[in-house]
């Protein structure tokens, strides 16, 4: 989510923590958050890894004094260890706490959130922001392509048979994450097949447009642009985090989105 709609709507933004050695991070300030470029040769380096927030993280943020209650809305349990860290943090918790597995991650959890606080700041209570949230999750869609599949499989979250193989040297692979599940939905030769068979994912789920919607990339600029302007124009675009870079390497792109119309 783009820093302004954070300062907006008073979103908690809880970091994910990047080590990296201290010859190859010169020049490179993580507190900028999206849009910094990650050295290909760095994202390599076996010591770019990412810790996930503690659990103490999480209950100094729910335990601010700022608030009364919280929403603490996780990545999909299956992609992240996010949720099972809130979920204690919840459990320590004096004040009211309502923990939520966004059912996807990236961009697509950043158009969850963003739909919770925007009811809360329209003066909803916790019980109809968690149900603004809730259907959120359930409707989002994220489709999006990798340059490489080698950084992912090194971080290990999703299986090899789900990312599938990309083929050729070249070649990219295009998946969609929906309600926990990653499932692949073809390769492509070009940046400009990759970005319409993304158009072509969004048309079919979403025939009368987003309510909300993301361009994301990593790296790629240039693409998001294409696709944002094939998609009509969404409602932010978004560079990855060195954090993100570090997961999925650099040429990403995708979209997120939640279909307008009655909720299924």
């Amino acid at each position: 989510m783009p820093a302004e709609l954070v300062a907006k709507f008073g979103v908690c933004v809880l970091p994910i923590s990047v080590f990296l050695p201290e010859d190859g991070a010169a020049g490179l300030d993580p507190s900028d958050g999206q849009d910094v470029i990650l050295p290909e040769a760095l994202a390599r380096e076996e010591l770019a890894g990412a810790n996930h927030p503690f659990v103490t993280e999480y209950l100094q943020a729910i335990e601010s004094p700022e608030f009364d209650a919280a929403v603490v809305i996780a990545p999909a349990v299956e992609f992240a260890t996010m949720y099972r860290n809130a979920a204690l943090a919840a459990e320590f918790a004096t004040r009211p706490v309502v923990l939520v597995d966004a059912r996807t991650a990236a961009a697509g959890q950043a158009l969850v959130v963003l739909a919770g606080a925007e009811a809360a700041a329209n003066g909803a209570g916790i019980e109809e922001v968690v149900r603004v949230v809730e259907e959120a999750s359930r409707r989002v869609e994220l489709v999006a392509s990798l340059a490489t599949l080698e950084p992912i499989r090194r971080s290990g979250p999703v299986p090899d048979d789900v990312l599938g193989d990309p083929g050729p040297s070249g070649m990219r692979s295009v998946f969609r994450m929906r309600d926990g599940t990653v499932e692949p939905i073809g390769t492509v030769a070009t940046a400009e097949e990759t970005l319409e068979k993304i158009r072509a994912a969004y048309v079919a789920s979403a025939p009368r447009g987003a309510e909300r919607s993301a361009v994301f990339h990593a790296n790629a600029p240039y693409l998001a642009e294409r696709l944002n302007e094939l998609l009509g124009g969404a409602d932010f675009v978004s560079g990855f985090s060195i954090a993100m870079q570090v997961h999925t390497g650099g040429g990403v792109v995708g979209a997120a989105w939640i279909p307008a119309g009655a909720a299924s």
